[in-house]
């Protein structure tokens, strides 16, 4: 026993120094707003074969743009987890708005994936306030402290500065906002294209599919959360909302998201 677990924390600390060094990448991304460090690697659990999973909260109006340069980024330097290329790799779990950075799957099973979320890095100290704040719900389940402060502690960063004048000239011009709905219409085509290749063809049902002005989380077409939730107990189970699919349209200009395609709203059980 103790062996193994030599073996995780040594797998963590590799994994943490990756980060470490992927950080100035992620960094370069404009409009990012704070970055946790979740999954294995921020439970000390890590595995050789593990990848660094990450959730990012982006500026509200921008999580699709933000999401579409970290993507660029992460695959141009090669740290992104690509398919069955994963050990060491970044892989982007969740993207939330500054606005509302609510968690999905607000249950026990979502408070065991989220209790152990470790701050890599954040622009405003009144962002994370939020996050934990719209978050507490994960403590009704898990009597935990919250972490507040970054695992890397200073952020003092030269590539900081490129990403402040990127966001300036694309809020001065307003090309952010015409980039957001680009970035947007891609992003969204492509992945109902691969949503309908790989769940609707396929009849399955294990999957996690949120499109919405606030969140973005897609798994498929099996997430971690349906192979835990087939394994709970009936009584826990009842206690769970369905689970759903959503695609909302972040661009609708009226003050309600209206839906562009409702694909599925379903029971995974």
């Amino acid at each position: 026993m103790y062996l193994a677990n030599n073996n995780t924390q040594q797998e963590t600390e590799i994994k943490l120094a990756g980060l470490k060094r992927a950080l100035p990448v992620l960094l370069l991304a404009p409009y990012t707003r704070i970055i946790f460090l979740a999954g294995s690697v921020a439970a000390n659990t890590a595995k050789k074969e593990s990848d660094i999973d990450l959730i990012m909260v982006s500026k509200n109006g921008r999580i699709w743009l933000n999401k579409f340069f970290l993507e660029i980024l992460t695959r141009i330097f090669n740290i992104r987890r690509i398919k069955n290329n994963r050990e060491n790799k970044i892989c982007f779990n969740i993207f939330l708005s500054n606005k509302k950075p609510l968690l999905p799957h607000q249950d026990f099973i979502g408070a065991g994936c989220y209790k152990n979320l470790k701050p890599v890095w954040y622009s405003e100290k009144k962002d994370l306030e939020k996050f934990w704040e719209d978050n507490s719900w994960i403590k009704k389940f898990y009597n935990v402290d919250l972490v507040q402060e970054k695992i890397f502690g200073s952020d003092k960063n030269i590539f900081l500065i490129p990403k402040k004048i990127i966001e300036f000239f694309l809020t001065a011009t307003g090309l952010g906002i015409v980039l957001e709905k680009i970035s947007f219409e891609i992003q969204y085509r492509y992945l109902k294209k691969r949503f309908d290749r790989t769940v609707l063809n396929k009849n399955s049902a294990e999957y996690d599919l949120f499109l919405t002005p606030n969140l973005i989380a897609y798994h498929f077409p099996v997430s971690n959360y349906a192979r835990v939730l087939k394994l709970t107990s009936k009584e826990h189970v009842e206690k769970l909302r369905p689970w759903k699919v959503i695609w909302e349209n972040p661009l609708k200009k009226s003050g309600k998201y209206a839906a562009i395609n409702l694909v599925a709203t379903q029971s995974i059980f």
